[in-house]
């Protein structure tokens, strides 16, 4: 099958449906920035919580074998030689208060990291549920967004004109004006941007489930007409591009006579100015028949523009249809 290279001066743009709501696109689209963060889809909560736990859960360990430790020593006896203190007694004694002190430091130490450990562990824990639940959900949506790259190339290079038509319309004065039915655009572009990637989204997965190397007489024959058929659905595919690119062709000429029609008003705003200036100075009938010629010249051109933008209309009613209401 004949393949088309996709212009390099166009790019096609990730797709998403249009009937998704908000929440959903925004889910896909943080997905399209960090993917990294939701390759892995969906894992156990316990795998996901427990290596964060590590660390945090050998410190609180410590701190409560410090205060098993430390509770059972005893570095202090006292001394058997009557009353009097000997100089271990006193190095013992000193040791024992420093055991004393750490080990009521540790007994209300560890049953606070303990607590902590528990309040971070839930924090995890729910984190995980949380992303799990995202991953699932955006599971379900993958279907629903179309990638360039999922896109053969001439399917691309397709969808990329589609987009270009789109954009066009969609920044032109007199859609922004709302000249040429703002209302039904902002609805049916998206729905016909949408259903041009379905299609090519579905063309280019029956092209990658073709043999590479057929083998056969028959098969060869099967995938012939197999290629016809496709090339075929492509072909009806390009002419609806086709139409939406004339019909930004038709906007954009309207666009150009909106444009020459305002610099044209802002230019005869001025003429009764200009008319009383000649009249002051000249006083000349062909002076004022020059005045009313630029009068009738604004006139053509909005005549002019009135077409276009009649042109642009009509061609509106081919690329985007309106959809049957159940």
């Amino acid at each position: 099958m004949k393949k088309e290279p996709p212009s390099p001066s166009l790019a096609a743009a990730t797709v998403m449906d249009p009937d998704l709501t908000k929440k959903e696109r925004d889910l896909l689209e943080q997905a399209e920035r960090h993917p990294r963060s939701y390759s892995e889809g969906e894992m156990s909560v316990w795998w996901a919580t427990a290596p964060r736990l590590l660390r945090p859960g050998a410190g609180v360990a410590a701190l409560a074998g410090g205060a098993w430790v430390t509770g059972g020593t005893e570095w202090y006896t006292p001394s058997p030689h009557d009353d009097r203190a000997t100089m271990t007694d006193l190095v013992d004694r000193s040791m024992q208060g420093i055991f004393d002190t750490l080990h009521s430091a540790l007994v209300y130490a560890w049953p606070i990291g303990a607590v902590a450990l528990g309040v971070a562990a839930f924090s995890f824990a729910t984190d995980a549920a949380v992303r799990n639940k995202s991953a699932r959900r955006l599971a379900e949506l993958r279907g629903r967004c179309i990638r360039p790259a999922e896109l053969s190339d001439d399917a691309r290079a397709l969808l990329a004109r589609a987009q270009q038509a789109k954009e066009a319309v969609r920044t032109s004065a007199v859609h922004r004006f709302d000249l040429i039915d703002r209302q039904h655009n902002e609805v049916s572009l998206p729905r016909q941007e949408w259903e041009i990637a379905e299609d090519l989204r579905e063309y280019t997965r029956l092209v990658k489930a073709e043999p590479a190397n057929p083998e056969g007489g028959k098969v060869t024959a099967l995938l012939d007409t197999r290629r016809r058929a496709m090339q075929a659905s492509l072909d009806g595919i390009a002419r609806r591009v086709s139409a939406l690119e004339s019909y930004a062709a038709q906007v954009a000429k309207a666009d150009d006579r909106y444009r020459e029609l305002q610099q044209i008003q802002a230019l005869t705003d001025g003429s009764d100015d200009v008319l009383d200036f000649l009249a002051r100075t000249a006083r000349d009938d062909l002076a004022v028949a020059e005045i009313e010629g630029m009068t009738g010249k604004a006139a053509a051109v909005a005549d002019a523009f009135t077409v276009a933008l009649e042109s642009a209309k009509e061609a509106a009613v081919i690329a985007l249809p309106a959809r049957k209401t159940a």
